[in-house]
């Protein structure tokens, strides 16, 4: 993949019957990237779709098994979010779904630079619903401000 030097707005359409496999490589390739935008976060969950997403399958742990846990704690260190440079995640369409909540919370604990999340949810009383929830989601970054549009 060629490499996107001058690249600061990426956007993307997520489809429920596609997956996210190129999203690791993709954003790798983009070193100045200051914007990322998602129309809709629900794509379909698969093995492959990398560290850029929260859908990869967890593996059993074996009892006493130190070693195992020290790959597991080295591959989340991997993690291609944690060189993205991203200050502002806008995320339309946004449904809340269980799938939705924890991607979310994965982009949100792994974009350190992470300034401005804008979400576009409804207004209705399910939307207030949705709105506390991701209020209460832990933010690797300080300065990051979520706001409702």
């Amino acid at each position: 993949m060629p490499v996107f030097n001058k690249l600061l707005t990426l956007s993307i359409e997520s489809n429920k019957d596609k997956g996210w496999q190129v999203m690791p490589l993709l954003l790798k390739s983009c070193p100045i990237l200051h914007t990322l935008v998602f129309k809709g976060l629900v794509h379909r969950v698969t093995n492959r779709c990398g560290d850029a997403c929260s859908c990869i399958p967890k593996k059993r742990k074996r009892k006493n098994s130190k070693k195992r846990k020290i790959v597991d704690k080295e591959v989340e260190k991997l993690s291609c979010l944690w060189t993205c440079h991203v200050k502002v995640l806008e995320v339309s369409e946004y449904g809340g779904s269980f799938q939705e909540l924890k991607q979310m919370r994965h982009f949100l604990s792994k974009l350190e630079c992470l300034e401005t999340v804008n979400v576009g949810v409804g207004m209705d009383n399910i939307a207030e619903f949705l709105r506390a929830n991701l209020l209460n989601l832990p933010r690797l970054s300080s300065e990051c401000n979520i706001q409702f549009i």
